[in-house]
């Protein structure tokens, strides 16, 4: 009896369980019959005209019936902003504001009423326009490209006189364009007003516009008409400046006395370099790995040798031969432990044999003039330096040095007692220094009429 009563309840439950699934299944298909039926019942989606770009259009395009169409849209995809037909004549003439690719319906926040189509609305506010003549060679054999970024020299006369100068004019100037040619960042304004595409630069031209400021206009319209502009091309991230004011003739001379001396010096380390050897012990040997009698030296890493004391031999012509002496122009061997220098600065051996070059100088005399040039005692002047309260010697990068115990070379470096280079400085040369403002006799050619001969006084200018 218990058994067929678990069958029934089984038999029970299975009856039910088919029944809910049933149920739940009915349902599904009821909720997908309605739905379909919904859909059928629907009315269809209708087309909406809409303007829309015949072709691809792109900023700054005029929209007209050459640019625009008319095309009907399912409702469903037509946005709220889109032109209608009969809205047409309110946006015809007006500006395409961005790109608008073919087929694309026209956005009322796509168009403008104004768009910089000349040139000087790419200019920003106080800043000018300006046009100069140039030669190939300022174009840099036509490299020069707008937005490259230049410094602007003059050589002329300064003064009236014969003799010619450089000086900077302007720095890190701003070429807007080169002939007719556009800067690319003026792109979208002016010259690639259809998406940027390039129509090629042109590389033959005889004029480029500046970026300037109105005085700036000025100054080089008057460096212009004072002498012949030179223009050089920098890296448009570079910020620094020229760091001069002006280069004359004298300067030129200098600088090509000072490439000499540095082709000399080349050749001399390239010579020593094959006859005198640094080891890693610091001894020096020949180039047989014998070393140096005379250790007593410091070869620089451009060639020049120094006692250990500091004083510079090769400014005297003393040079090393391949047994690693010291030698004069004659080939006589000079004992750099036998130099001495005298009171008056002159470098001489212990025999009392004078060397030549220019002496070696004690900074306890140096003194200062009222113009403030501080000069040695021989009237050389020390470029950049002055004198402080304490009579310490203050050089132009700061550097603050007691002239007690302390030598300068003819090169301009500063030793101390150890024969350590402490500073380097430019020395000008000058037997005879006179202050500005100071008065002078000048005596002009011509006889007075007692016979004795005319004197003026004539003031030192700067």
């Amino acid at each position: 009896m218990t058994s067929n009563n678990t069958k029934k309840y089984t038999l029970l439950i299975i009856a039910i369980g088919l029944g809910v699934l049933g149920a739940f299944l009915a349902m599904l298909y009821l909720n997908a019959r309605e739905s379909s039926l919904r859909d059928l019942l629907k009315p269809k989606s209708q087309p909406i005209a809409v303007v829309v770009a015949s072709k691809d259009l792109l900023k700054g395009d005029v929209l007209d019936g050459s640019t625009l169409s008319v095309r009907k849209i399912p409702s469903e995809f037509v946005d709220n902003n889109a032109i209608r037909p009969n809205q047409f004549d309110e946006i015809e003439g007006k500006v395409l504001q961005q790109n608008l690719a073919q087929g694309k319906a026209l956005i009322r926040s796509y168009i403008g009423t104004d768009f910089p189509l000349d040139f000087s609305d790419t200019l920003a506010i106080k800043r000018r326009a300006m046009t100069i003549q140039v030669d190939e060679m300022s174009t840099f054999t036509g490299l020069l490209r707008p937005g490259n970024r230049i410094d602007l020299f003059v050589n002329s006369s300064i003064g009236g006189g014969k003799e010619k100068s450089i000086m900077p004019v302007l720095e890190n100037v701003e070429v807007l364009t080169t002939g007719r040619d556009s800067a690319y960042d003026y792109t979208e304004k002016v010259r690639f007003l259809r998406g940027g595409v390039d129509r090629g630069i042109n590389q033959s031209f005889t004029t480029i516009t500046l970026n300037v400021t109105a005085k700036e206009a000025a100054i080089l319209a008057t460096a212009r008409d004072q002498g012949e502009l030179l223009a050089l091309l920098r890296n448009r991230k570079d910020k620094s400046g020229s760091g001069f004011s002006v280069v004359s003739s004298g300067e030129l001379l200098a600088n090509a006395q000072k490439l000499e001396k540095q082709e000399q010096l080349r050749r001399s380390t390239e010579k020593l370099s094959d006859s005198i050897v640094v080891g890693e012990d610091g001894v020096l040997r020949d180039k047989n790995g014998v070393a140096l009698v005379n250790q007593n030296i410091v070869i620089g890493k451009d060639g020049s040798i120094r006692t250990k004391s500091g004083i510079d031999l090769s400014s005297r012509g003393l040079s090393l031969n391949e047994k690693g002496e010291i030698v004069d122009k004659d080939g006589n061997v000079i004992d750099p432990d036998s130099l001495v220098i005298a009171a008056d600065g002159t470098l001489m051996t212990g025999d009392g044999k004078v060397i030549g070059g220019a002496k070696v100088q004690s900074l306890a005399g140096i003194k200062q003039l009222a113009d403030g040039s501080v000069v040695l005692a021989d009237g050389s002047v020390i470029q950049g330096a002055t004198l402080d309260e304490n009579g310490h010697l203050v050089l132009a990068d700061g550097t603050v040095i007691d002239p007690k115990d302390v030598r300068i070379n003819a090169d301009g470096s500063i030793v101390n007692k150890a024969g350590q280079v402490i500073a380097k400085v430019k020395i000008r040369r000058g037997d005879n220094v006179i202050s500005f403002g100071t008065t002078v006799d000048y005596l002009t050619g011509g006889l007075s009429k007692d016979g004795v001969l005319i004197v003026q006084k004539l003031p030192v200018a700067k």
